[in-house]
């Protein structure tokens, strides 16, 4: 079982990397820069100053449903809390860069990424892909693991973000269901000796741009077989995730979608 990423990232406040690689639209539903965001008067630049001091949007014209997918309802409380965490992600790297946060752009982006995820847990449901409390309880005990907390202080942080146990058991079920559904698709993916070789060549060349930009001396990388697990690992959930992309591409087509954004 992999790591419930979209719960995590949720957790540390970082960009949401299950639903992103649900997005249906690629990069044309990433946020770009908005010129007319640059071109703010000055008291715009005040009160968007006063968001980023308090780390979240104004959410106050969200509608009550955000959008329909073959009848399904995603609600306001479905879309806040993911779309507060990605804005305070994106509002640390504008503060690096000095470009303001393109909020139609993200409000975009986080709408599709959820009606991805709604498409694809429809079509696991048609398939009768179902995850039982033991499941969703070893992924919980994961998730924690993996950022390094107790289950305790990992659901507390999850309801500091607006999501209570129950909300984190439902999300952690749905992320669950789209992994079988994706092996379901197109059964286990398998790793090269040759795509783990490329792999440790691209961590080796991020490490050594790291350093650079940060006037480091570069720290020596671990021999590539000691990272042999952890890079076919990260290979196999490459492909997950761009399966994933693709599958929900397709069920999006299929489907009656309407946004209210």
């Amino acid at each position: 079982m992999r790591t419930n990423r979209w719960l995590l990232g949720l957790a540390m406040s970082v960009s949401v990397v299950a639903l992103a690689a649900c997005g249906s639209q690629g990069d044309e539903a990433k946020p770009k820069e908005s010129s007319a965001a640059a071109e703010q008067s000055p008291g715009a630049d005040s009160a968007q100053d006063q968001q980023g001091q308090q780390g979240k949007p104004n959410t106050k014209d969200i509608p009550k449903v955000v959008a329909e997918v073959n009848g399904e309802k995603i609600l306001k409380d479905d879309f806040v809390p993911l779309f507060e965490t990605q804005y305070q992600q994106m509002q640390m790297q504008a503060q690096q860069s000095g470009q303001p946060v393109d909020e139609k752009g993200l409000k975009k982006q986080t709408v599709e990424n959820l009606v991805s995820t709604e498409v694809l847990v429809q079509e696991a449901d048609k398939r009768n892909i179902d995850v039982s409390d033991k499941d969703i309880d070893k992924g919980l005990k994961e998730s924690a693991k993996s950022g390094q907390m107790s289950e305790k202080d990992f659901l507390k942080a999850m309801k500091d973000q607006g999501m209570d146990e129950e909300n984190v058991r439902s999300e952690l079920k749905n992320q669950l269901k789209i992994e079988r559904l994706v092996e379901d698709e197109y059964g286990e993916f398998e790793v090269s000796g040759e795509e783990i070789g490329q792999a440790y060549e691209q961590a080796k060349s991020q490490q050594e741009q790291m350093a650079q930009q940060g006037g480091q001396g570069q720290q020596e990388m671990p021999p590539i077989e000691d990272m042999r697990p952890q890079l076919k690992e990260q290979v196999k959930n490459q492909k997950s995730q761009e399966a994933t992309q693709k599958f929900a591409k397709k069920l999006r087509k299929q489907a009656d979608v309407t946004i209210h954004l």
